[in-house]
């Protein structure tokens, strides 16, 4: 007979098996992420280029860092990043869900075989070893890494002490034999994940629990089902107010898990009996759950993959963002925060949008294309942009970045500065009143300066296949010998009265300021040259280089 004491003490014993579980996998998530480098972001960028590719880089990924909500949040990064389309983020998704099973393999058949404690501390030792020794580098986050891979085992052996025996007190034999039972134990499952936000965890504590004899293997296996339904809460949860594409990748997550849980759980019956037929009856209860979660998710892939295409399509109808006056930024949201990498990608990607809506006011500016009214609306809603990218860098910095990219954040504040800067003197230039030019040579010279500023705004586009920094400094020496030649002919016409001081003191500050958009625009562009190093992804995966509607009115205004 268990006293009340002994029950105190076993649910003090599952919560911190459960807490230590939790501590494992996160160190063991955020070590193996900070090791891999931008492994991730490239196996992400190189490999998603074919189905096949693309569930098995989502597998391997998930595999390794043993998260499957890293994997899907990083890919929900690349969408928003434009480094990956909406059909190769599903297939990864799609991968990522099989390889969210090897948690369970590894449970059955070494947290179930081994002495977990006697396994643990030589990593424990090694791990913190090289964490203590090597701090802020790949080595002290692999390190972190086997750290938590021990307290991972712990965690597991926590509960699997807890559950040993404890069948034998508590009557739940007839759990899951009915369908209401089990409908019951999926909901068990799915408020397990939901509450430790890993789905991870839950299959951990149900194959533990199954296996000391808790729970029937029935009960177990539809908890399976909640728990993997359960996961889609953190993807859904994180894409809250997120944008259109990182709703139509968790909603493909989200698909996935709900309709294979579905299905399966109609035929749990028929997969259960089949795994005891083809393994024989003497297989351990720990992989008849590992094997039937496997199982699990591999229906899921073959009944969605036939149709993958179309359910891409339908969900590019969906989540349709109405218009706003205000300018939002397109690649960034909190998801990518996730992976600085992929973060960083993102980053530059909205530096390229900011600049091509900046070099866009500057040529309908200084050609007068757009009323006094417009350009201020257009001034502002740029303004606003900048705002918010600068806001999203203050939030990359407090979730931190490896060394090697942290000198990316002030230089992108730079930048948005340039830009800023660039917008508003082409506001001021266009403010200034050029008059009728009675004087041909004043005319002719300062025509010539707007022609050139405002093919310089294309020469000093960064998401040109043909960018180059050196044609930039080539075109700004002709520019400024442009403005050299602006500013002489226009003082020699005052000087002899060809136009009025006043006139000549007006045109002069137009000058200047265009020469000022020049130079603002030149720092822009050496930064963002730099910038371009760091984006790493195969020709055509990414965004458009220019937005066509973009692309056609700078091919008529020039």
């Amino acid at each position: 007979m268990i006293g009340m004491s002994d029950y105190l003490y076993m649910v003090m014993m599952f919560a911190g098996g459960v807490a230590l579980f939790l501590l494992g996998m996160k160190l063991l998530t955020d070590g193996l992420k900070v090791a891999a480098g931008d492994s991730l972001r490239n196996l992400l960028a190189r490999w998603t280029s074919t189905v096949t590719r693309g569930i098995l880089t989502g597998m391997l990924i998930t595999a390794l860092v043993q998260s499957s909500s890293a994997v899907i949040f990083a890919t929900i990064g690349f969408v928003n990043a434009g480094l990956m389309s909406l059909l190769q983020a599903v297939y990864v998704i799609f991968g990522s869900n099989v390889g969210t099973t090897f948690t369970g393999w590894i449970v059955a058949s070494v947290g179930l075989k081994v002495d977990l404690q006697l396994l643990a501390m030589p990593f424990l030792a090694i791990g913190m070893a090289l964490w203590l020794s090597s701090k802020g580098n790949r080595t002290g986050a692999f390190g972190q890494a086997l750290v938590g891979l021990s307290i991972f085992f712990l965690g597991i052996d926590i509960l699997k002490t807890t559950f040993e025996g404890l069948g034998e007190t508590i009557p739940l034999d007839d759990i899951g034999s009915g369908w209401q039972d089990r409908l019951i134990m999926v909901a068990v499952g799915i408020l397990l994940t939901t509450v430790m936000q890993s789905s991870s965890a839950a299959i951990a504590i149900v194959i533990t629990a199954a296996a000391g004899g808790l729970v029937p293997v029935y009960a177990a296996a539809a908890m399976v089902i909640g728990a993997d339904i359960g996961t889609t809460s953190t993807a859904v949860l994180a894409v809250i107010g997120s944008t259109s594409n990182a709703k139509r990748t968790a909603s493909a997550h989200v698909i996935f898990n709900v309709v294979s849980g579905l299905i399966v759980l109609l035929l749990i019956n028929v997969y259960l009996d089949g795994i005891r037929q083809v393994f024989g009856p003497e297989l351990s209860v720990g992989f008849v759950i590992a094997i039937f979660h496997t199982m699990k998710k591999l229906t899921g892939l073959a009944i969605l993959l036939p149709v993958t295409g179309r359910l891409v399509t339908w969900l590019e109808q969906k989540f349709i963002e109405p218009e706003s006056p205000l300018e939002e930024p397109k690649y960034l949201d909190d998801t990518v925060l996730h992976t600085p990498s992929i973060a960083v990608s993102a980053l530059i990607f909205e530096l390229k949008r900011v600049g091509r809506k900046s070099r866009k006011h500057v040529r309908r500016s200084v050609k007068a294309s757009r009323t006094p009214r417009e350009l201020h609306e257009n001034l502002t809603a740029i303004d606003g942009l900048n705002l918010k990218v600068a806001e999203f860098v203050q939030k990359m910095q407090r979730s931190g970045l490896p060394p090697d990219t942290e000198y990316v954040l002030p230089q992108a504040l730079r930048v948005l500065q340039y830009f800023r800067e660039a917008s508003e003197h082409a506001m001021e230039a266009a403010s200034i009143p050029r008059g009728e030019m009675h004087l041909e040579k004043v005319r002719t010279t300062l025509d010539n300066l707007v022609v050139l500023l405002a093919d310089f705004c294309r020469i000093a586009d960064s998401e040109r296949e043909s960018f180059s920094i050196e044609l930039v400094n080539q075109y700004k020496k002709r520019l400024d010998k442009a403005y050299d030649e602006a500013k002489m002919t226009l003082l020699d016409a005052g000087s002899k009265g060809e136009v009025t001081i006043s006139r000549m003191m007006i045109l002069h500050d137009l000058i200047r300021q265009y020469r000022r958009i020049t130079d603002q625009l030149t720092k822009a562009a050496v930064f963002m040259d730099d910038f371009n190093k760091l984006i790493d992804h195969e020709p055509g995966s990414g965004p458009q280089l220019m937005e066509p509607e973009l692309e056609k009115e700078m091919e008529n205004e020039l």
